[in-house]
């Protein structure tokens, strides 16, 4: 058969190395040209490793959910795709067995009529019987082929005394028993069906002919398509289905792992008052069960803390990595720092308990503010009294700067308590330089990391010297602060211990103190708009807050010496609701700008109440660590 056949061709088989690419017998020839191949063979590379590193970048960068959920349904489109090959090509090896049965039978009649056509020469019988056949569904053509490769008859008149040449029909002419091959007829899918025509004579069997049928396969390939069509929808739908499974899967997977990191993230930021809710039983809910353990662990901790002094936990994290800690100290010069409450025993007889707290832990938090904000560090509180330690360089400047900035802020405390009716409290400062010994003092099962010494007792001496808002500083002390410091000699002392008299000098003023109130770092939500423009509001956050004005932070830049009313909307801060204000300073930080203003025309009950709220201690302590 001749008409658009079709015949496979085999491929010439390609050699690894083409004998023109073969390596030379000398290396050093050789070099340049394997340098070359091997340059050429990584630039061709090169792009398949750069696209698997940008894919392998977006998969790892991934969230876990969709990374579970991409998984599943990879696992479910590959297993739909398998169940769809194995179905369908069982499907068409049964067609195909169908269809070759079809025209083996009528391939089988053919030939009978066709044995008898050629032994009498009738080509109208075999014609009559080829018109029958073809009345079959299906049926593309019907022919006999006597033994010299000529058409005895065919469907189509036309074709009747042509030669068959091709590969195809020479195949077909050739095969000793029922042959079947795919073809092409008028661009039309076909299965081939041949029948070898045999006749005997004297036992003898002599092939006379060729019986052929061509069946049409485009109805096998149209159903293949339609269900093909119809399986791709209806996987469309599963894979929907799933998608929606394994996203909901994925999410209540990662759902709690989600929660957990975000518990994690807000410890990781210092608040320690967080608990993750324990939603499952399996190893998600461990860890969660577990994390909580450590927050309450880590809580546990920092309020252990609070209740020792910054020596002793620098103290402890010095030797953290060893196994244990030893008992002992070391001789060091520091600038000790001594403050007690005047008059304290009267005034707690005439106050409750809860109230004598209160007001106590006011002042003693001011104090320790200062005496940190300055580079000490408190010691030890014992009752009323603070005791505080400077060390390095400039450290009796510093110590002495934070001594008379605890008188100057406690008496503008002092002075706004009284205008609003409340306790005040009063305070004498003693300070002293020299050598002391610092270390781990105490017994095996309770250790305190503290200092001791002659002048440490000489510190506590002085501060018993000192009258209410007073300052007194030993000579030591006084000599390194130079023309720093305002001093008054006072009248020398005598120390239970020593033989001479102690001078002593009372220290009023000292350069580097210019405020005269505390003020108190916050993070408060404010509007606020430039005189005369009150449509205009603009959003800005407090971060500082004193009796004299404020830090506002906002996007919107403001000028030096601008005028503008401020919206603080806090029930406790109701004098600052609408309280005009100046600019004195700005300063921008990447895109914000970071405005310092002076409240205008505040009353004196206002600056009182501002003054109290910024002393005001929280008696909720919360557990918040430190974050580097």
């Amino acid at each position: 058969m001749s008409k658009d056949s079709t015949t496979e061709k085999s491929e010439k088989p390609v050699d690894v190395i083409p004998p023109e690419q073969s390596l030379p017998d000398n290396l050093n020839a050789a070099a340049p040209s394997v340098t070359k191949a091997l340059a050429t063979r990584e630039s061709k590379s090169l792009p398949a490793l750069q696209a698997y590193t940008k894919f392998s970048f977006f998969v790892s960068s991934m969230s876990i959910r969709y990374k579970i959920a991409g998984a599943l349904i990879l696992v479910l489109v590959l297993a739909i795709a398998s169940l769809g090959m194995v179905t369908f090509s069982h499907q068409k090896r049964i067609l195909e067995e169908e269809i070759k049965k079809r025209a083996g039978v009528f391939a089988h009649q053919l030939a009978g009529a066709g044995k008898e056509g050629l032994m009498t020469e009738d080509d109208l019988s075999v014609f009559a019987t080829i018109k029958n056949i073809q009345k079959n569904t299906g049926v593309v053509y019907a022919m006999v082929v006597d033994k010299s490769g000529a058409v005895f008859m065919h469907n189509v008149l036309t074709e009747k005394g042509k030669i068959l040449t091709s590969p195809l029909d020479q195949k077909a002419m050739e095969a000793q028993q029922l042959f079947f091959q795919q073809t092409k007829y008028n661009n039309e899918p076909i299965m081939d069906a041949a029948v070898p025509i045999w006749v005997i004579n004297q036992d003898k069997s002599i092939r006379v002919g060729t019986a052929r049928i061509g069946l049409s396969e485009k109805e096998l390939q149209d159903s293949i398509a339609k269900q093909k069509l119809n399986f791709f929808w209806i996987s469309l739908v599963f894979v929907a289905i799933g998608l929606l499974i394994a996203f909901a899967l994925a999410k209540v997977l990662t759902g709690p792992i989600y929660t957990l990191a975000v518990g994690m993230q807000i410890v990781a930021a210092g608040d320690l008052n967080q608990q993750v809710k324990v939603a499952y039983k399996d190893e998600i809910g461990k860890l969660t069960e577990s994390f909580n353990q450590m927050v309450l662990g880590l809580r546990e901790k920092l309020y252990m803390e609070k209740y020792l002094s910054h020596s002793t936990l620098k103290s402890i994290r010095k030797v953290r990595d060893k196994s244990d800690l030893k008992l002992g100290g070391e001789r060091k010069y520091v600038t000790a720092l001594f403050s007690d409450v005047r008059g304290f025993t009267s005034m707690s007889e005439k106050m409750s308990p809860e109230e004598v707290v209160e007001v106590l832990n006011i002042y003693l938090n001011m104090q320790a503010m200062i005496v940190t904000n300055r580079g000490g560090v408190v010691d030890k509180y014992v009752g009323d009294e603070i005791m505080a330690i400077f060390e390095g360089k400039g450290q009796e400047v510093n110590a002495v700067r934070a001594a008379i900035e605890i008188q100057t802020f406690c008496r503008t405390l002092n002075w706004a308590r009284a205008k609003l009716g409340k306790k005040q409290m009063n305070v004498g400062i003693g300070l002293n330089s020299g050598d002391v010994v610092m270390g781990n003092m105490g017994s095996q099962e309770q250790m305190n990391y503290t200092v001791i010494g002659d002048n440490i007792n000489l510190t506590a001496r002085l501060c018993s010297a000192a009258q209410s808002g007073q300052v007194v500083i030993s000579k030591v002390t006084a000599d390194a602060l130079g023309k720093e410091a305002t001093l008054k000699k006072l009248e020398p002392i005598a120390v239970k211990g020593k033989e001479k008299m102690i001078d002593i000098f009372e220290a009023s003023a000292i350069t580097g103190v210019s405020r005269e109130a505390l003020r108190r770092n916050i993070f408060m939500e404010a509007k606020y708009h430039l005189e005369g423009l009150a449509d205009e509001v603009k959003t800005a956050t407090v971060r500082n807050l004193g009796a004299g004005g404020c830090l506002i932070e906002s996007t919107v830049p403001l000028g030096t010496g601008s005028q503008l009313v401020l919206h603080i909307n806090d029930k406790t801060l109701k004098h600052l609701n609408e309280v005009k204000a100046t600019v004195r300073h700005a300063r921008k930080i990447d895109d914000r700008y970071y405005i310092g203003v002076n409240f205008e025309g505040l009353s004196e009950t206002a600056q009182a109440s501002i003054i109290d709220w910024v002393h005001h201690v929280n008696s909720e302590i919360q557990a918040t660590a430190a974050v580097n």
